[in-house]
């Protein structure tokens, strides 16, 4: 029997063995639930791997020490290849915590040097010990065991992770904080109860924990249960690695309203999904979104025909799905872009395109789309700054009008005011771009008073100069209606611009809601109070309820132009706009027609009981500083 200095009881190797077997399950989960290969990723299958050889290599050296007959040489090469994988594991973990710790370089090539000090100088000191005998070495068939330098690598490794963990504490969520602290206190505690022991049957698995925490805190599996698909978190995480890496992916996004109660509802939908997915997401993964959006996100490949082949067939076996359960969709087909430089943009764009998209109907965004969106996002950050500037004189926001041609006096003696915007990438831009854009995102309220402001400036000139001018209109949506301080911001603006309130009219159409219509109302009695007037914009289009026409006292109803184009197919049509226009005339309201573009267009409208006239046959928008060109002076 071979004699020696180490005590064997103080190993067993049930502790490498449930690393070996842990660690295997940690990379099965790893390369069948990842979703992506980034640098995390690639870094805890490092650690998952050395971990490996760490605990394969400390149960051969233990075995090799047990032998009758020692062999020094491979005792010494699995002893250090023992420890050379547990430096590893602790160098790789450090490392890993860069990312989500968001360490500026300067940092990361501090810790970098440190976590090559903590790892490599112990395996350094255990060689040189082994070399002049001093650590450990192996003499007439004898293994001994004179100091140890591990113990103290590993403390220092877990001080240098505690004080990374600690001084960067306000960077990382406290869930990953507590996590991070937990498994690396309580490696260190298993650690010092087995020196206390005199033990090493857990020493890889006290370096397994820490591992264990990083894994279940940023690779816990994306997976939904119900779907089969990843979570929307691992869709921008797949993204912005492409993106970082200039890789061609195509994503397919495919929205069912309502899709995953049908799918809990109905066993069957379950089950044609699932058989689905199986047959064609084979290089793609899935992923899941609020409001029954799903996105397949596909790595293009060289062979762009075999690719595209592929694409079709899948693309033909979901409509052959969609005619057999008849469920409303809409798809659209993107494929990543220089011009995008962001995840985000990409759901953007997806919804930016959906929105004019038909149900049942497949998009594949073009150039065309992609110009439009990142018009669009341009305009948007533009919006943004000039609400976030809250300039009522902003350059960026300019005043257009329209002349109102006056039947009574044969004058144009009122406009509309018109909004446009001159931004410095794009130059002028009209209403139909911006204005919705404006509305979606809560940003047309600042540009309603910029407008109101600028026109009264405007107004205040003319009346200076002595210019006849009864009003100018201002258009308002119902979104500003909506502020409380609406009526005090209209009253401020007007006092600071020292005009009379009647020289200003507000333009609003109808609103549907009932909350709407009751603000409205309560609005518009204050500002008529003051003497400011009302117009009812585009009677005629959409939603027309005459009671509550009634209620709010309008001033002047504008007829859209599509009422005089109605008039002019029949007797009956003409007979119908015209009454409508004389029963207003007999109500005390004015009637504004817009849209008129020739003789023909007049004629009908003075026959039809018109008070007002707008449109291109008088004038096309103009700037109103060119307005003066329209009106008259007073008299002396």
């Amino acid at each position: 029997m071979n004699t020696s200095y180490l005590n064997q009881n103080e190993y067993t190797p049930v502790g490498d063995i449930a690393v070996i077997a842990l660690c295997m399950i940690v990379g099965v989960l790893l390369l069948v639930n990842k979703v992506h290969k980034s640098s995390g990723f690639k870094l805890m299958l490092g650690m998952v791997l050395t971990l490996v050889a760490a605990a394969m290599a400390n149960i051969i050296y233990r075995t090799l020490i047990g032998a009758d007959t020692l062999s020094p040489v491979l005792i010494y090469v699995f002893r250090v290849g023992k420890q050379t994988s547990l430096s590893a594991v602790q160098i790789l973990y450090i490392l890993y915590l860069r990312e989500p710790l968001w360490m500026n370089y300067e940092s990361y090539k501090r810790f970098f040097i440190t976590a090559h000090f903590v790892g490599i100088v112990p395996v350094l000191v255990d060689i040189a010990g082994i070399v002049w005998k001093f650590t450990f070495y192996v003499e007439n068939n004898i293994t001994v065991s004179k100091f140890t330098i591990y113990p103290f690598g590993f403390v220092a490794f877990v001080g240098v992770i505690f004080y990374l963990i600690i001084h960067y504490r306000n960077r990382i969520i406290k869930q990953v904080f507590l996590t991070l602290m937990a498994t690396n206190t309580i490696a260190f505690v298993l650690t010092a109860v087995q020196g206390m022991h005199s033990q090493t049957s857990f020493t890889t698995f006290t370096y397994f924990l820490p591992v264990l925490g990083l894994l279940f805190v940023f690779h816990s599996t994306p997976y939904d249960a119900e779907t089969g698909a990843a979570t929307d978190t691992f869709f921008y995480r797949e993204l912005a690695t492409v993106i970082e890496k200039n890789q061609p992916l195509v994503m397919i996004s495919c929205t069912i309203n309502d899709f995953y109660n049908r799918m809990k509802a109905s066993p069957e939908l379950r089950r044609v999904f699932f058989r689905f997915f199986k047959q064609n997401i084979k290089r793609g993964v899935l992923y899941r979104f609020p409001n029954g959006r799903m996105i397949l996100t596909l790595r293009k490949t060289s062979d762009k025909e075999t690719f595209e082949s592929n694409l079709n067939m899948m693309l033909g076996d979901f409509y052959k799905l969609h005619s057999m359960m008849k469920l409303d969709y809409k798809l659209v087909i993107a494929e990543t872009v220089p011009e995008l430089t962001s995840a985000e943009e990409y759901t953007h764009l997806i919804d930016f395109v959906e929105s004019d998209t038909g149900l049942n109907t497949t998009h594949i965004v073009s150039e065309d789309d992609i110009k439009r969106f990142c018009r669009d996002k341009y305009i948007l950050s533009e919006l943004e700054d000039i609400a976030k500037k809250h300039d009522l004189n902003d350059e960026r926001v300019l005043v257009y009008c329209q002349p109102v041609f006056n039947i009574i006096t044969g004058t144009y003696d009122t406009a509309e005011a018109l909004m446009r915007l001159r931004l410095p990438e794009k130059g002028m831009v009209f209403p139909d771009q911006f204005i919705p854009i404006a509305e979606k995102y809560n940003l047309i309220h600042i540009l309603s008073m910029v407008i109101l402001n600028k026109t009264c400036q405007k107004i205040n000139e003319l009346l200076n100069e002595g210019y006849i001018l009864n009003r100018i209109s201002v258009n308002f949506s119902t979104i500003d209606l909506r502020y409380d301080n609406f009526v005090s911001e209209v009253q401020s603006i007007i006092d600071s611009n020292d005009i009379p309130y009647g020289k200003i009219a507000v333009e609003i159409t109808e609103s549907r809601s009932e909350m709407e219509f009751n603000r409205m109302k309560q609005q518009v009695t204050e500002l008529q109070e003051l003497g400011i007037k009302f117009y009812l914009d585009d009677f005629g289009t959409g939603y027309s309820n005459f009671e509550r026409i009634m209620e709010i006292p309008f001033d002047i109803i504008k007829f859209d132009r599509s009422l005089l184009l109605e008039s002019a197919k029949s007797d009956s049509s003409r007979f119908m706009v015209s009454t409508f226009a004389s029963m207003f005339n007999d109500l005390k309201y004015s009637v504004l027609f817009e849209g008129v573009e020739n003789d023909r267009d007049e004629a009908q409208c003075r026959d039809m009981h018109a008070s007002y006239l707008q449109g291109y046959k008088y004038s096309k928008p103009i700037p109103i500083e060119d307005l003066c060109g329209f009106l008259q002076k007073a008299a002396g």
